[in-house]
């Protein structure tokens, strides 16, 4: 390809709006040219479209995807999906079709099935796609998974992940798809970890993948506890443990319903002889026995740079998009085995929800962090401590993963919240 890449991008509002900043500034510099965008909300949009100067810029506006595509499907370079995760699979089979390049915004898609149709269409695609996860692309990340596939740290026995970050009441109201278990009679999934902090979950499979730079780790079973303590369909609190298909253990605990002023992100990988440490995204900590410990910063992940890693494949500079859709199974097929194994949401009792000061108070689990602790630390689930609210899970392993939307669809008719 040549620049600039003609550049077709679905969403002007929600996420779409960054998405035409980074696109904005890669004009400037001659790498792309946006020709045309679409957003059903286009009527309500005029104020970011004249912020964005599309007229100025010659930047054609649709309400739909199909009309555009019609219109300039046959003369684009690059195509971006910045669209609600349920519209991903047609517009990407789309893309595929017309062969035009795609930027596809996280996840893919949460439903197992839905992301093999992807993968099997994509065999059509004349250019991969690049599936939007952060941390992937960054080259520090990338150096320390290669750190940890020399065998500087011994095998690696245990990947982590905590995630406390509350969401306030419109959080889960921005939509009509947010927290949902099921819409449009569509499998959805909409969580903190399907969603916000899938970034994460991504990570530590990305870092337990064994054999190759670019290997995610693949889920072998999980045992599972699903709570809400929003008035939401779906889960905004998760806990989950149980071993990849590599054998490394994985545990995992997060939440949107946390009492916590500030985000609390904890990436652990537990080794032979070393325990590394991500905290809040970028500051990483290596301990081993009788050294000091070692302690850098990395540079924080941005949308315009995991958009340039993509450029930079499509221009010749790099042999491979940063995440395939293929690379994506593990973790669609981990979040699909929280509902498998779960097989039910627990509603936390309103009595003990706290309810936040202020017109959009949150809503929120006192004690879910001493929670998230205790699985993190000693792998024991809240049913098996003495926490009030908790509900015992269950068990479920990858043979599992075709009844997932059978699965779902009792658990979204038979499981009413109640706050």
């Amino acid at each position: 390809m040549k620049c600039p890449l003609r550049t077709g991008i679905v969403g002007i509002g929600g996420f779409g709006s960054a998405h035409h900043g980074v696109f904005e500034t890669l004009e400037a510099r001659g790498l792309v040219r946006v020709v045309a965008t679409c957003d059903p909300a286009l009527p309500r949009l005029g104020e970011v479209c004249a912020g964005r100067r599309f007229a100025e810029r010659g930047i054609e506006t649709y309400e739909d995807f199909p009309t555009m595509i019609a219109s300039h499907g046959s003369d684009l370079d690059l195509g971006v999906i910045a669209a609600p995760i349920h519209l991903h699979a047609e517009m990407h089979a789309t893309l595929v079709d017309k062969r035009v390049a795609c930027y596809l915004e996280k996840p893919p898609t949460l439903d197992p099935v839905e992301l093999e149709q992807m993968i099997e269409k994509e065999l059509d695609a004349s250019i991969p796609t690049n599936v939007g996860f952060s941390f992937v692309h960054m080259p520090a990340r990338i150096a320390l998974k290669r750190r940890i596939l020399s065998g500087e740290f011994g095998s690696m026995t245990r990947v982590s992940f905590l995630g406390l970050s509350r969401r306030q009441p419109s959080y889960f109201q921005r939509n009509n798809w947010a927290g949902k278990l099921i819409h449009n009679d569509r499998l959805l999934l909409d969580s903190c970890l399907g969603n916000a902090m899938s970034h994460f979950v991504n990570s530590i499979l990305f870092f337990a993948g064994r054999d190759d730079p670019f290997e995610w780790a693949r889920p072998l079973q999980l045992g599972c506890e699903l709570y809400r303590a929003n008035p939401i369909e779906g889960a905004d609190t998760i806990f989950a443990l149980g071993h990849l298909c590599n054998g490394i253990e994985i545990r995992i605990a997060s939440s949107h319903a946390c009492p916590n002023d500030e985000q609390l992100i904890e990436e652990v990988m537990e080794f032979e002889s070393a325990t590394i440490t991500i905290r809040s995204i970028d500051q990483v900590s290596i301990q081993r026995p009788g050294r000091t410990e070692e302690c850098f910063s990395m540079e924080g992940p941005s949308l315009a740079a995991s958009v340039a890693d993509y450029l930079d494949f499509l221009l010749g500079k790099k042999d491979r998009p940063a995440q395939k859709l293929t690379d994506c199974l593990g973790f669609v097929e981990t979040n699909a085995l929280f509902y498998l194994a779960a097989r039910s949401i627990g509603n936390i009792p309103v009595h003990l929800i706290s309810q936040q000061a202020g017109p959009d108070s949150a809503k929120v689990i006192p004690d879910v962090e001493d929670a998230a602790r205790l699985l993190i630390n000693s792998g024991r689930l809240p049913s098996d401590a003495d926490f009030p609210w908790a509900i015992p899970g269950g068990q479920a392993g990858i043979d599992s993963i075709g009844n997932i939307e059978r699965v779902v669809r009792e658990m979204a008719s038979n499981t009413k919240y109640r706050n």
